[in-house]
């Protein structure tokens, strides 16, 4: 999927939950919203992983040399 396609679904995404949750105050809306909260949070776990695996290769790294 390239980088194009990508953007147009996150805008489709958006809008139709915004559309259903703030406008209609509809469950399917009150859904997304959970599901958008979710990935979110992943997103953030999962750059703090990264984050303090790169931090602790690179500690090992120096310690070696």
């Amino acid at each position: 999927m390239n980088k194009k396609t990508f953007l147009i679904l996150a805008l489709v995404f958006a809008a139709a939950t915004f559309i259903l949750n703030n406008v209609l105050q509809t469950a399917i809306g009150a859904f997304l919203m959970t599901l958008s909260l979710l990935a979110f949070v992943v997103i953030i776990i999962r750059a703090v992983y990264y984050i303090i695996k790169f931090y602790i290769k690179q500690v090992y790294y120096n310690l070696k040399n």
